[in-house]
């Protein structure tokens, strides 16, 4: 009997540790993986094969032609024409980033911030993510808010971080809203968007499909905190999180 209770106290420890952890801000990996996913997919539809296309391309790039450079990074990334190249695919695309595309300068930047293909560049990748901020693209905002959280490229800053967080959440991307949500909670020292409370936050990222929104949302419901308790529902909402691979809804279900 004994024993039976000593693995009930562990399970429930493990469970509410579970459960704080996923209050600790979150990353922009969802949306790095959908960019790098089209890219490839842009890479296969887009790549011309003939050696006088790639001349063309390489000519309209060097007169700042973004689109251009931006298919000369589709066909380093697939390989088709040229062999693989990811590390100068991402010069193209950081080429077609300072030619006036904006969502260039994240692709190019999520590219250097993690590694993938090529030497990880924290610092630059804070540039060109403040660069597509400054441009009004609310994901780059999320990502610049993660950089300062973590102190990635630059010392850790909190306050900073909110307030990209709060830029990513009002241009309408839901990660950001999340994250700001998370950060909130965990300093108890962040001040939301006029008018917003975390659950409202949570719900409306939840809606837009952020299964991690709707994990800490269930959460909340679970514990009653800042809503009223409703078991049911937090089951709901941890079951559909689950489906989506969050392993902390799977645990807490």
């Amino acid at each position: 009997m004994r024993s039976i209770q000593g693995s009930a106290r562990l399970a429930v420890t493990v469970r509410l540790l579970v459960a704080s952890l996923i209050l600790v801000s979150v990353s922009d990996a969802g949306m790095a993986q959908r960019t790098i996913g089209a890219t490839r997919a842009a890479a296969i539809a887009k790549a011309p094969t003939a050696a006088g296309d790639t001349t063309a391309l390489l000519t309209k790039c060097e007169a700042s032609k973004s689109a251009s450079c931006l298919q000369m990074a589709w066909l380093l990334l697939a390989g088709k024409t040229f062999p693989p190249d990811t590390t100068r695919a991402v010069t193209f695309i950081e080429r077609a980033c300072t030619a006036g595309d904006t969502r260039a300068c994240g692709q190019a930047a999520w590219l250097l911030r993690q590694g993938r293909g090529v030497r990880a560049d924290t610092a630059k990748a804070l540039t060109l993510f403040s660069t597509a901020c400054d441009r009004r693209d609310a994901k780059a905002c999320t990502s610049l808010g993660y950089m300062h959280e973590m102190g990635m490229g630059t010392a850790r800053d909190v306050a900073q971080a909110a307030a990209f967080y709060d830029r990513g959440c009002a241009g309408g991307d839901r990660r950001g809203c999340t994250n700001l949500v998370n950060l909130r909670d965990s300093t108890q020292e962040m001040v939301l968007s006029s008018g917003a409370t975390s659950v409202s936050l949570l719900r409306e990222s939840c809606t837009m499909k952020d299964a991690l929104a709707c994990t800490n949302l269930g959460v909340r419901l679970e514990r009653g905190r800042g809503v009223q308790a409703n078991a049911v529902r937090a089951v709901a909402l941890y079951t559909r999180a689950c489906q989506d691979n969050v392993l902390e809804a799977c645990l807490n279900l």
